[in-house]
């Protein structure tokens, strides 16, 4: 066997299983803890249901192994390295493996709460990164295994890891659920986006740390990618704020990750002096609103011919009222005309124009009369020239 890892809980060696010859990782229980009754029992309750977890993305307990004052749990062997080894090479990490480690962080824990199992320790150091660029969750139910209990405590040694525990943890609430491992994944991908995690460990004292953790939100992440919202409501102090699940929380990240409509796949249904009614998705970008204009009346748009006519017809056409008065000065001046002969021809103008319309009978008249002071005047020049 060979020391793969070590931790204050435990220490994880590199074996062959005997009977299915293959490697595997052994994880030996701190002896201090192995040797408490009580500890003993519920770590072989939790391995048995460790060994019925069946997930891509989570590490798979192979065997259970008990020898005098020492437990182990016998697991996959893995090839690669955690994502705080990775970071710590890297960096930042790209946006490309932000997401792809993520989704599968998200999926695993989605599986293992829906089996009632909350990790209590999510950390870079618990998600380990395969060369083929799937990751494993590591240590699921043992953080949950020993709580936040006294027992612990006695011995010196604690659960969980100070930098991403939630404030429900820092404060040992009684009942601590999957919202909790919603919290700790966010201050991971804190730590994956910034390159850094958000409190130095070592220049700040444990008390400051949790302080800032219950009290204070988390420093600002640097840029302003699409992550940085998700991470920011991952992260609230109150637990209601957070995503309600991890599958509410992949949907979220899916929403951001879709490519936006184009300004050409809008739909716009056009409609004259109208209402408008947009239809758009709340986080959709301006270039993906859709707009159906509705008319506020329920008159139909008019054609171009049909505005161009009625405009003329307005134009040209004498109103009823109008037509009415020349029917009258046609009368008036017809009459007149028998007195003088240009008024006599002026009367037969309007005259002629009143016949034209419904109420024509001063109009008749006008123009019998405008017509007899025309022939009375015709006479009177031929009488004239007679002379």
């Amino acid at each position: 066997t060979r020391l793969i890892g070590e931790g204050g809980m435990a220490s994880v060696y590199e074996g062959e299983h005997e009977l299915l010859k293959t490697r595997v990782a052994i994880k030996v229980l701190n002896p201090i803890l192995s040797s408490d009754a009580q500890i003993k029992e519920r770590f072989l309750n939790e391995a048995k249901l460790m060994a019925s977890l069946d997930h891509p993305n989570i590490t798979k307990v192979i065997d259970f192994d008990e020898q005098p004052g020492q437990l182990s749990i016998v697991m996959e062997y893995l090839e690669g390295e955690d994502l705080n080894g990775v970071i710590k090479k890297k960096g930042a990490l790209s946006q490309k493996d932000l997401e792809n480690y993520l989704k599968q962080s998200l999926s695993a824990l989605d599986y293992a709460h829906s089996k009632g199992i909350v990790h209590r320790d999510i950390k870079p150091s618990n998600i380990f990164v395969l060369p083929d660029g799937r990751i494993k969750i590591l240590d699921f139910g043992i953080a949950k295994l020993f709580g936040e209990g006294n027992e612990l405590t006695q011995t010196g040694t604690q659960i969980g890891t100070p930098i991403y525990m939630s404030p429900e943890q820092v404060k040992s609430d009684k009942y601590i659920d999957h919202r909790s491992d919603i919290y700790s994944l966010g201050v991971t991908m804190f730590y994956a986006i910034n390159g850094k995690p958000p409190y130095d460990a070592n220049t700040t004292s444990q008390f400051d740390i949790f302080s800032k953790i219950v009290y204070e939100p988390l420093p600002d992440l640097q840029g302003s990618g699409k992550f940085n919202e998700l991470v920011k409501k991952a992260c609230a102090k109150d637990k209601d704020q957070r995503f309600a699940d991890c599958k509410q929380w992949l949907a979220a990240l899916s929403a951001s990750s879709s490519p936006g409509e184009s300004v050409e796949d809008r739909t716009v249904i056009e409609t004259p002096a109208s209402e408008k009614t947009v239809l758009e998705n709340p986080t959709a970008p301006i270039e993906e609103k859709t707009v159906i204009e509705t008319p506020s009346t329920a008159q139909k748009p008019k054609k171009a011919s049909e505005k161009d006519n009625n405009s003329n017809a307005s134009k040209s056409e004498v109103q009823p009222e109008e037509v009415n008065s020349m029917g009258v000065a046609g009368f008036v001046i017809g009459l007149l005309g028998l007195f003088i002969p240009v008024l006599a021809i002026l009367g037969l103008i309007f005259s002629i124009i009143g016949l034209k319309h419904v109420k024509r009978g001063l109009a008749v008249a006008g123009l019998v009369i405008s017509i007899l002071g025309i022939l009375l005047w015709l006479l009177v020049l031929i009488g004239v020239a007679v002379g």
